[in-house]
């Protein structure tokens, strides 16, 4: 149970995601991490997302037990829309918002084989959201997996899971699996609302020689239960001055969430001579019904690549791709003012389609014995705003010896568009103060709370948001038990999304279009406008220590610091109530530290260890200061021998009192289980 550090270097590591192809990661000139399968295990996570923090750069935000907020490089917001992030290549983007719904992606966690995290900007090879890296979860050919897996967990809050996983062999060339795994729990520590989650994916390889073909598809269903909900109705009743809220009723309704998706995935590949021609073709289905991101999403997707060696000191990397999808979002109801959520999300057009279609080349050329070059360009079209976007990168390896390698590279991508910024439109219910009508003000207290609809609106007309990444880094084995990787950047951003000041289209239910509005109601319309730019710049840094054949050591560091201007003419720009983007980018943790420790004490017996600290926020602001936050994860497990069950027993924040991840999330605590698994060849 002990582990060499070479199964851990960044060294030893073979990728892929960097340029499309198996490669050492010594032969990167970019940022990249891997994380591995044991990191994974023994870091006790129970999901895809917590293990992501073991990466610099990565900030994850836990905003339930089972749901994250995950982005990287900073610019840490809800609907994170700069990041691309892909299981086995393809992409799990949300078409709403261009962003991932992270409570969504689920596997056997011993199904996966690592996961690749390139930080930096990536759209000539992958395009669209690839603005501040990619993050490429790649699970393990169906060849390694043959057997059988069971495991089962059980824990505080009403947790428990059950995983299961058969592999077989068809013939000399083709293996195949099938994966099913189920999760319930409490989703919240301080209530008992209920989180389900199942999913059940299936997975062939055919290899030989000189060609493969993987096939996979799957499904998943997730359901969250929220008590706690409230619905109104907003009644057309003549005004109460002694009481214009009454026009608003309220009734416990409670809300389930239901997340159901559906994909599935063909790769092929085959080389002849001196090219290598691969395919890739996947399709994916899903829906949603919490009220802010209520839809059904159905995209194809299909890429062709070729790599070409054209001589000894050249290879050439062409590749083509188009995506179709299809969006349909609930359209604004008749009874629009009853059974109202206290907010929702509502198209003018209930669907809509739209495709984006890519080109792209890279030349990665042997300059010296030390030094390869490689560069590369994209062109993208995106029909939804019929944009063309041209993404080009440059990048420089010297190795200066086999351990020892220095890297430089410079390129642009953009965010792909998306239904939430042209499209639809989300409104909140809430409440504003406003005068009464016809008040005498000096025999009277003339003022009384309204109901109001904050209605945040698309904006179709934007540009699109694009970045300019600089980084440069260092990696090498300084001794047989020590290895490091580091990093520097400057990014640029343009065109980030903010609200404008606004406007009060409805004042005591009459509206400057001449409409009536029920219950006296106020309407206050803003509108997402492209007014933000912004520098991004930082440092990071990852080691590998090994002190002893049984202990090693994972460390990561992120230094992150951004700075955002917006347009003078918005008055919004500075104001955190109401959208300013600019204090919520400036405003957010700059130091993050990651330290995993793992120790195998004999054959039978590990304890791991995993510290995790973010630091605080100093704000002029009264309500916002984000405290620093520093947890401790412990895992102990034991394993007579190979052929009896795997024992983990982990506990998630040792000694935590309850905290919140970020301000506004739910409040988090202390979580203990205990896991068994079993595997039999």
């Amino acid at each position: 149970m002990s582990m060499d550090l070479d199964d851990l270097t960044t060294q030893s590591v073979t990728v892929t995601t960097a340029a499309k192809k198996e490669q050492s990661l010594s032969d990167v000139p970019a940022a990249i991490y891997v994380i591995t399968n044991e990191q994974i295990k023994r870091s006790g996570v129970r999901s895809i997302a917590e293990a992501l923090a073991l990466a610099p750069g990565v900030q994850v935000t836990k905003i339930s037990e089972f749901n994250w907020q995950v982005s990287l490089r900073g610019l840490n917001e809800a609907l994170f829309n700069k990041l691309l992030v892909m299981v086995d290549g393809r992409s799990v983007f949300s078409p709403l918002m261009s962003g991932t719904f992270w409570h969504t992606i689920d596997a056997i966690l011993d199904d996966i084989d690592r996961i690749e995290i390139l930080r930096g900007s990536a759209g000539t090879m992958w395009g669209g959201n690839a603005t501040n890296g990619v993050i490429n979860i790649i699970t393990k050919n169906s060849n390694e997996t043959l057997g059988q897996f069971l495991e089962v967990a059980a824990g505080e809050y009403n947790y428990k899971e059950v995983s299961y996983r058969n592999g077989f062999q068809i013939n000399d060339v083709t293996t195949a699996r099938l994966s099913m795994k189920g999760v319930q729990s409490d989703y919240y520590t301080f209530n008992d609302d209920e989180w389900n989650s199942y999913n059940i994916s299936f997975r062939t390889d055919y290899v030989e020689d000189d060609r493969f073909l993987t096939f996979q598809i799957g499904g998943y269903h997730t359901k969250s239960e929220h008590s706690d909900w409230y619905r109104y109705d907003i009644l057309d009743t003549p005004l109460n001055p002694n009481d214009p809220m009454s026009a608003i009723v309220g009734y416990k309704a409670g809300l389930d969430d239901f997340s159901r998706g559906f994909y599935s995935n063909l790769n092929l590949g085959k080389t002849v001579d001196d090219t290598h021609y691969e395919a890739t073709l996947w399709i994916d289905s899903n829906s949603r019904t919490e009220p802010s991101a209520n839809g059904e999403y159905d995209t194809l997707n299909t890429d062709v690549l070729a790599i070409k060696q054209i001589n000894p000191s050249n290879e050439l990397t062409l590749g083509l791709g188009a995506r179709y999808t299809k969006i349909k979002v609930p359209e604004k109801k008749a009874d629009f003012y009853l059974g109202m959520d206290p907010y929702h999300r509502t198209s003018s057009r209930q669907t809509e389609r739209e495709q984006i279609y890519n080109v792209f080349s890279q030349l990665e050329t042997q300059l010296t014995d030390k030094f390869t070059s490689s560069l590369g360009v994209k062109v993208e079209h995106f029909t939804r705003n019929n944009t063309t976007e041209i993404q080009p990168q440059a990048r420089l390896l010297y190795r200066a010896s086999d351990d020892h390698q220095f890297w430089s590279g410079v390129g642009r991508a953009v965010v792909t568009p998306s239904s939430v910024d042209s499209t639809t439109d989300l409104y909140r219910l809430g409440s504003v103060v406003a005068p009464l009508p016809n008040c005498d003000a000096s025999t009277q207290n003339c003022y009384a709370q309204y109901p109001m609809l904050a209605l945040t609106a698309a904006n179709p007309d934007m540009d699109n948001e694009s970045v300019v990444t600089w980084d440069a880094g260092y990696r090498g084995k300084l001794s047989d038990t020590l290895s490091i990787d580091t990093t520097i950047f400057l990014s640029h951003y343009e065109n980030l999304r903010m609200l404008d000041n606004g406007l009060w289209f409805c004042r005591y239910g009459e509206c400057v279009d001449g409409s009536t509005q029920p219950g006296q109601l106020a309407v206050h319309e803003f509108k997402l406008v492209d007014a933000i730019d912004a520098q991004s710049y930082g440092a990071e840094l990852s080691l590998f220590w090994q002190p002893t054949d049984n202990i090693n050591i994972n460390t990561s560091y992120s230094y992150i610091d951004t700075q955002a201007e917006c347009s003078s003419e918005y008055m919004t720009c500075n104001s955190y109530d109401n959208g300013g983007y600019k204090v919520l980018y400036n405003l957010q943790p700059k130091h993050y530290v990651s330290l995993q420790m793992m120790w195998a004490i004999n054959s039978q017996w590990q304890i791991d260890g995993w510290l995790k600290h973010k630091s605080s926020v100093s704000s002029s602001l009264d309500f916002y200061h984000p405290p620093a936050i520093t947890t401790m994860d412990v895992r102990v497990a034991w394993q007579y021998n190979q052929d009896w069950p795997l024992v983990e027993f982990v506990v998630d924040g040792l000694g935590s009192s309850t905290y919140e991840d970020l301000p506004n999330k739910a409040p988090l605590e202390e979580v203990a289980f205990l896991r068994f698994s079993w595997t039999k060849l």
